[in-house]
């Protein structure tokens, strides 16, 4: 018996097999579609988090290759979206559950990035989500 999601009318599964269908892009980009389904089922402090992400990697060009935790951290709450680590790490490990960000290692550290080609993200700034 599979629920129903009362906000989106749409059962359980659907949303799995939407949750599944963005793993399955080979270069590992997400649809713009399912980024933005998604997204909408967080909460409006979330989207903030993955907008501001999703900003400054567009910002800083093609050769991004991520932002570390700290300085993520320092962004988020100079936008007032955090007040802790804490909760910012619980909201990326959100994102990371719903593959809408990775982590990689650069010089030494661990950076957040947003698996998508600029086009999608540009495309993804630009609507409303």
């Amino acid at each position: 018996s599979s629920g129903i999601n009362a906000e989106y009318g749409e059962s359980y599964t659907d949303e799995t097999s939407i949750e599944t269908s963005l793993m399955v892009k080979q270069t590992g980009a997400i649809a713009l579609s399912s980024m933005t389904h998604v997204l909408r089922s967080l909460t409006p402090n979330a989207r903030g988090i993955f907008k501001l992400l999703a900003t400054f990697q567009q910002e800083s060009g093609p050769d991004f290759q991520g932002i570390t935790f700290q300085d993520f951290y320092m962004k988020c709450r100079e936008k007032f979206l955090v007040n802790s680590d804490a909760t910012l790490r619980t909201q990326l490990t959100e994102f990371k559950d719903h593959m809408l960000i990775k982590t990689r290692h650069v010089d030494g550290s661990e950076a957040l990035y947003i698996p998508v080609e600029p086009k999608i993200l540009q495309q993804f700034l630009e609507s409303e989500f």
